[in-house]
């Protein structure tokens, strides 16, 4: 007989019972689906503080109130229980957890230790947004978030950002670097200056903050394409015309005014597709053309998103920690995200439509500036091109075409210094030169990152290249929503989900870019590290 696996659950029950007599904490059933059901309770949400340590190998361990951070030893220690990959408990006590074990904690509570920056990027939030004080009452799945924003000037950021990173990095293992065009030209400057801000709840983890410099001479200009090459290029060619749908929309293309292009959803299936149709003429001295584009995405994925984590509900640190260490459930995910594609180019010629590539650059919040090298060119000089994307899930606010002059070579500036709450800071500048290092942003946070130019004689266009994931809080809302029939049925039948879920969407989308905007939080307002709960 095997008494070892018998003793730790008599350990395990005996330790529950001590809880239960002694302390009357949360810890009251030893199933792991009422013990979890219980601490996301939304009443108790944010009174009964909990944190639950999701591991890589599956098992996942339940902390009481009573648990310590040791920053020194990379280890959280505390009264708990520990349940295997089955949910069955393995061990009931006081347990040392070394966090390099872990993939995903969740907490409810804030964790303002300044050397637990390890802890804190792979924490997920919940509950907390109430005891914050924000809301989106009137429609939750359109607060404010995405990732880091970026501005040029701080204080002109109403329904703007001049940059927004990693938008679809949603996870430690999504983590990925992002050029942005900061659609900004430096001319006998000594240095540049841009304002990082975290105006969502989330917790932002940021490894790299680079300024790329591409060289310019007067008439030309710099534009990034979706495969991250840097494009100089010269003359531009107007918009003459555009249609959809027979309609003419030549008003909202023909200059980046940020009055955009929006159709709004189809009712009956979001994943439907829209065609726009784009015309240049007398472009003979067009040799190496490129499509222009300025656009963003709507709101569309970030619904898709909440939604999402809605279904999750009370399960969600143990769903992140499965798309986190299972290849297959992210590649389900990401399937929906390839039906809803991105804008596919064609080029009328020879009396057909030729592919000429796609843009898919992610993202609701900054405009992102494109260029396409088409593949193909137009002797005559008349150019039809076709753009194909699903219906509502783009804006667009300008196309253009270009010659391209050649491909460059981005000089890479590194960061001089970085500034926060007025204080200079070295020890979050070494963050983002050591590869294996983070800036951690809490909401409310705010950084003035100085770069010092090359060459003052020299005109630059700027870029941004940023690289790190963000965690997205679980709204207290959101826990009521859990539908793990729903998460499913979304992801192993998109298609159909996209279908069924088209009219719900349809009731929330003309108000959603309202209600996204305002619930953004003020930087100069708030502070993650200021707020009294759970002091």
């Amino acid at each position: 007989m095997k008494t070892q696996p018998l003793l730790k659950l008599i350990s395990a029950l005996i330790f529950i019972a001590i809880f239960i007599v002694s302390c009357k904490t949360l810890y009251l059933r030893n199933n792991y689906n009422n013990v979890n059901q219980l601490i996301h309770q939304t009443h108790d949400t944010i009174q009964t503080p909990y944190l639950k340590a999701h591991f890589k190998n599956g098992d996942v361990c339940i902390f009481s109130d009573k648990w310590t951070i040791d920053t020194a030893q990379n280890t959280i220690k505390g009264g708990g229980i520990l349940y295997d990959f089955n949910r069955n408990v393995k061990f009931g006590g006081l347990l040392t957890v070394p966090v390099d074990s872990i993939a995903i904690f969740e907490t409810n509570k804030r964790i303002t230790d300044p050397n637990a920056g390890n802890i804190l990027a792979l924490s997920i939030l919940a509950g907390l947004d109430v005891g914050l004080g924000i809301y989106c009452a009137s429609n939750p799945k359109a607060c404010f978030g995405s990732c880091p924003t970026f501005y040029i000037n701080p204080n002109e950021n109403f329904h703007h950002c001049d940059a927004e990173g990693f938008s679809s990095s949603i996870l430690p293992s999504l983590e990925k670097g992002d050029i942005d065009d900061l659609n900004y030209v430096v001319s006998g400057e000594k240095s540049f200056s841009l304002y990082m801000k975290n105006e969502a709840l989330e917790t932002q983890c940021i490894n790299k903050l680079i300024l790329k410099a591409i060289p310019v001479n007067d008439n030309e200009n710099a534009y990034i394409s979706d495969e991250d090459k840097f494009y100089l290029t010269g003359n531009i060619h107007k918009l003459n015309k555009a249609f959809i749908d027979g309609n003419g929309i030549t008003y909202l293309l023909a200059n980046a005014d940020k009055n955009e292009l929006f159709t709004g959803s189809d009712p009956r299936n979001m994943a439907a597709k829209e065609e726009i149709i784009l015309e240049f003429n007398n472009t003979e001295r067009l040799f190496n053309p490129g499509l222009i584009l300025h656009f963003r995405q709507s709101l569309m994925t970030t619904y898709i998103f909440y939604n999402t984590m809605g279904y999750m509900g009370n399960m969600v640190g143990d769903m992140f920690t499965k798309l986190e260490t299972n290849i297959k459930t992210a590649n389900k995910f990401q399937r929906m995200q390839d039906i809803l594609g991105g804008i596919e180019v064609y080029l009328w010629k020879n009396g057909e439509w030729i592919p000429q590539g796609s843009i898919n650059e992610a993202g609701p919040i900054a405009i992102n500036k494109e260029i396409l090298k088409l593949k193909d060119s137009c002797p005559d000089g008349e150019y039809k091109i076709k753009l194909k994307m699903t219906k509502g899930f783009w804006r667009i606010d300008y196309a253009a075409l270009t010659n391209i002059k050649s491909i460059e070579k981005a000089i890479d500036i590194n960061l001089q210094s970085i500034t926060k709450m007025s204080k200079t800071n070295e020890k979050i500048l070494k963050a983002v030169i050591n590869d294996k290092s983070y800036i951690i942003s809490m909401p409310g946070d705010m950084y003035k990152l100085d770069f010092k130019l090359p060459n003052q004689k020299q005109k630059y266009k700027l870029f941004l290249y940023s690289k790190g994931y963000y965690l997205e809080w679980m709204r207290h809302s959101w826990i009521e929503d859990q539908n793990i029939a729903k998460l499913k049925y979304m992801i192993d039948f998109p298609e159909k989900y996209f279908k069924t879920e088209a009219s719900e969407y349809k009731k929330y989308e003309d108000q959603m870019e309202e209600i996204f905007w305002e619930s953004k939080i003020d930087c100069n307002d708030f502070s993650y590290y200021d707020v009294s709960l759970n002091k």
